[in-house]
């Protein structure tokens, strides 16, 4: 029992890291390019790649792809849906945006054909990690759960409904034509995904001392 316990704080914690990284960085990044570089805020969180806070996009973006990748549950389909959205947030981070719709001072040349394939990572990444929280995480809640894990099922759905809502707008920016505006729409998104795994990590509503592990996964 020790060691199933341990385990299940293990996956916790790996949880809590990717709500936080999620929570944090599109923040981070816009207020580094603000106070380092006196840049003016960018027009997409991947615009980022093209100032000095690349390396934070980069490894942060990787960090929680890593993570991703090594989170387990008891269901085969939820881990095939975790890897490939890690794997879709590394690829994310390792192809960037095209430099001619970002703003910044582009400092190398990349050949354009790796840029071309941001965008599929990045709705690939998106479109799985909505599934995750508005289906997976509250999906087969037991008919006997425990109040912490319902108000934990709602604290999903919202984020599910403001990721999707983020979604549409950024659907309505780009029928405008105005891609400078993809970074708060983004950033919300982010700020729910981030929000959503700190709840699935219990860093709020924890279960209660004695409660059956089932919860965890």
């Amino acid at each position: 029992m020790r060691k199933n316990s341990d385990l299940v704080v293990s996956y916790l914690t790996l949880r809590q890291m990717i709500g936080w990284i999620g929570l944090v960085m599109p923040f981070v990044v816009r207020a580094g390019a603000i106070g380092f570089q006196r840049l003016p805020t960018q027009g997409s969180v991947s615009a980022y790649y093209y100032t000095g806070m690349r390396d934070i996009f980069v490894s942060t973006l990787v960090l929680v792809g890593a993570l991703m990748i090594c989170n387990r549950t008891k269901r085969i389909w939820d881990n095939i849906v975790s890897i490939v959205a890690g794997l879709a947030a590394i690829g994310i981070a390792l192809f960037p945006m095209d430099y001619d719709n970002s703003v910044g001072q582009c400092p190398t040349c990349v050949i354009h054909w790796f840029l071309g394939h941001h965008y599929t990572f990045v709705v690939i990444f998106f479109a799985l990690c909505f599934v995750m929280v508005f289906f997976q995480f509250p999906g087969r809640t037991p008919s006997d759960a425990w109040k912490e894990m319902r108000m934990r099922n709602i604290i999903y759905r919202v984020c599910g409904v403001v990721m999707l809502l983020s979604f549409i707008a950024i659907g309505i920016v780009q029928s405008r034509h105005k891609p400078e505006s993809f970074f708060w729409p983004e950033s919300i998104a982010v700020f729910a995904f981030g929000v959503a795994w700190l709840v699935k990590g219990q860093t709020v509503l924890k279960d209660k001392p004695g409660a059956p592990l089932r919860s965890a996964s």
